[in-house]
This record gives structure tokens, sequence and C-alpha cells, in this order.
């Protein structure tokens, strides 16, 4: 049973949102088309990155917790990862911006700016951690571009309620409440700062995964948008 530990943790992260996907109010299945654009914005980034730290041992899977199937190297539990956790996501936006009175936007580009700088700092004065440099340099480029595509008021909002859910899911792949981690890091290659047995990174780089989502998803609505005026 352990070996489908991943699979059932992926499974049970996305079948309540796929469920209420076709909810008569949310009919978020409408926007499947515009979610696979921002899946092609993100998992192949994601992907060859998670490739490359996997051969360089900067974080790995224990086999104990896997079906054994394998796609570049990558577990199978893995690859699913990225399409599971970023579907749930979606569906949470979609269902705060479906619910939310005030959709106002929070238009001060220049604290995007000022706070991609900070993460630019950070990450080069911590170049010799691979994790920590490549998350905050890769958001720091990403930030200050977000706010032209997404409505960064109603994304932070829904961040910061997935926080709970993350903490979750995480916590369980990094080893909270099972016997051995399922994804294991060096801490060499990071800050070694552990919010119970999750890194510190792992927060900004699901902000990362989550914001090149939705850039792509919030273009093609967008475009669907004017091609229907």
């Amino acid at each position: 049973m352990s070996n489908y530990l991943y699979l059932i943790i992926n499974l049970s992260a996305v079948s309540v949102p796929l469920l209420f996907s076709f909810h008569p109010r949310l009919r978020f299945y409408n926007h499947f088309k515009n979610l696979l654009v921002g899946f092609l914005f993100m998992v192949p980034v994601f992907i060859v990155w998670d490739i490359y730290f996997t051969h360089l041992k900067v974080w790995g899977f224990n086999n104990d917790y896997l079906l054994g199937i394998n796609i570049f190297n990558l577990p199978l539990e893995e690859c699913m990862f990225f399409i599971c956790i970023p579907f749930s996501c979606i569906f949470t936006y979609h269902v705060v911006l479906t619910l939310s009175k005030n959709k106002s936007d929070f238009n001060q580009r220049n604290a995007w700016v000022f706070a991609s700088l900070v993460l630019f700092v950070f990450g080069f004065l911590n170049m010799d951690k691979s994790y920590t440099f490549f998350t905050f340099v890769f958001l720091a480029i990403i930030l200050p571009i977000a706010p032209y595509f997404i409505n960064m008021k109603l994304f932070l909002k829904t961040f910061f309620i997935l926080l709970i859910p993350f903490s979750i899911v995480n916590g369980l792949l990094t080893g909270t409440l099972i016997k051995e981690q399922v994804v294991w890091y060096n801490d060499n290659e990071n800050l070694s700062i552990r919010l119970g047995t999750i890194p510190i990174e792992d927060i900004f780089y699901a902000l990362l995964m989550l914001l090149l989502v939705m850039i792509g998803y919030q273009i093609s609505l967008n475009n669907k948008s004017k091609l229907i005026s």
C-alpha cells in the first residue's frame, strides 16, 4: 500500500476540485482549455528543472512510496504533481474570483518591482545553494511581469488560502506523519530552514509555479473574451 502513497496524495488533492468543476454556479469545466494553455507555460519549465535537480541530487524520491514508473527519469507521480496541484489551485482561484464581490486589483506595480529586486539580491547572496538561488531568481523575473496579466489582489488572496492545503500536501511529501520522506532534499542546496518538515523554499517554488500557470491561463481567457466580443 505504501507504494501508492504519492499517487494517493496527488489524486486526493485533485479529486474534489475536479468534481466541483461541474458545479452549475462555478462551471470551471468551461475553462479547461484555458488551463491547458497555463500548463503549457509552466510544465515544460518545471519538468526540465525537476530532471536537472534530481540528476544533481538537490532533491530525490523514496522508491518505497512510488509505483516504480518513470518518465524522463522522474517518477510518474512527480509528473502528475505538476498537473494535479496546479489544477486544484487554479480551480480555487476561479472559486475566489466567482464568489468575490470586490474584484479590484492591487495595481502598485512598483511594489512588485521592489519585491523582485529583494528576491534577486537574496538569490545572488545564496548562489552556493542551488534550490534557493534558482527559485528566488526565477521568481524575481516573473513577479514584475505577472501584474500585467493577473489580478494580483485576488491571486494573493487565493495563495494565502492555499497555504493550508499546501502545508498538508507538502507536509506529507516531506515526512509529516509518515515514517520517511516521499521527497527528500539535500539541505546543502537550500537554506536549511523548515516549516515543520517543509523547506521554506517550497513556498516560493509553489508561488512561481502558480504564477506561470496563471499567466498562461489568463492570457488564454483574455483572448477568448476578445473573440467573443
